[in-house]
């Protein structure tokens, strides 16, 4: 096993764990996710449900905008080294993607780059804590050793370590 699925695998836990934690049902996540229709080939894939919603409801665009940066998170603190998520190559596609859901409730560039810095650093605290990190390093494990996860393997860990 790399050094690459490792960070790989602790990025996707990210966005489940966060994605979970936040409300949404993970319906799947896994390494070696293909090129679709919207999105380049890349390393890894995670699928949220937020169930039915309002897209214009701030909540729901901050709760999208926290899962997508808790993977480059959880993959910079595996990797202890602090990087932003815009300058890293690997985490520029979660980083666009978030500041277009922000343009929603930020239209000045401004405004948006507080925000998102904010989140980082919410992010930043709320992973380091023991439940999280474990839940994140137990989806990580499970990752690495199956390559994907469905609904069922996931909420069984993540139920595990959340609600304990």
């Amino acid at each position: 096993m790399d050094e690459e699925e490792t960070w790989t695998a602790y990025h996707e836990a990210g966005h489940a764990v966060i994605g979970f934690l936040l409300g949404g049902t993970i319906e799947s996540v896994g390494m070696y996710a293909e090129e679709d229709d919207w999105l380049p080939e890349r390393f890894g894939d995670c699928h949220v449900n937020w169930g039915r919603v309002d897209p214009n409801a701030n909540l729901q665009i901050e709760r999208e905008v926290l899962t997508l940066l808790a993977g480059p998170v959880a993959e910079m603190i595996y990797r202890e080294e602090d990087m932003h998520p815009a300058d890293d190559p690997t985490w520029q596609h979660d980083w666009q993607l978030a500041s277009q859901l922000c343009r929603r409730m930020f239209p000045d560039p401004y405004a948006r780059e507080v925000f998102m810095t904010a989140a980082l650093t919410v992010l930043k605290d709320q992973i380091w804590r023991d439940r999280c990190w474990a839940a994140i390093a137990a989806v990580a494990d499970e990752l690495l050793a199956h390559e994907n996860l469905d609904a069922d393997q996931l909420s069984d860990i993540l139920r595990f370590w959340t609600t304990r």
